[in-house]
């Protein structure tokens, strides 16, 4: 055992006498915030709407502190809610939601689809063109007027008086 000098003496008499003073939450081990139920369905929600994320924003729209909002950020990223954040913070929904509410599915994946049925079924192809040859309408015209104004011709079909 090694003597105590004056000076860890005095120190140690200093923490004794403060130690009632010192609240017990600060001195226990700093644990994880606690998260809301259903904050993070409602943060989930809200980053696949937005289609990115950042604790601030959770801050916000959740009204969550800080320290609850970065872990829930973290969780989200976790389970691959969301992208790693970059340089801004701010992190990209894996799956956003489309404005429609549907899910977003990429241009390229339709125009694929479209394509394979397309090639599947031939007779499915528009033709660019017609079967039937084109036709004026020459013949289909109804017979011309006659030149005499009679009582059963509708009004815009009589001559003009005067």
């Amino acid at each position: 055992m090694t003597p105590m000098n004056r000076r860890e003496f005095t120190a140690s008499l200093a923490a004794l006498a403060a130690a009632p003073a010192v609240p017990l939450a600060a001195t226990a081990a700093p644990a994880t915030a606690a998260i809301p139920p259903g904050a993070y369905a409602w943060a989930q929600l809200i980053a696949r709407a937005q289609a990115q994320c950042s604790p601030a924003m959770l801050v916000r729209h959740l009204g969550l502190d800080p320290a609850q909002s970065n872990a829930l950020f973290a969780e989200m990223v976790r389970d691959n809610v969301l992208r790693v954040p970059g340089l801004a913070g701010s992190a990209q929904a894996v799956k956003p939601i489309n404005a429609t509410g549907r899910m977003h599915r990429p241009l390229s994946d339709k125009v694929t689809q479209r394509l394979r049925a397309a090639l599947d079924d031939p007779d499915r192809i528009p033709t660019l063109a017609k079967d039937e040859p084109p036709g004026l309408g020459c013949a289909d015209d109804p017979a011309e007027e006659t030149s005499d104004a009679r009582p059963d011709e509708p009004l815009q079909g009589r001559p003009r008086q005067g």
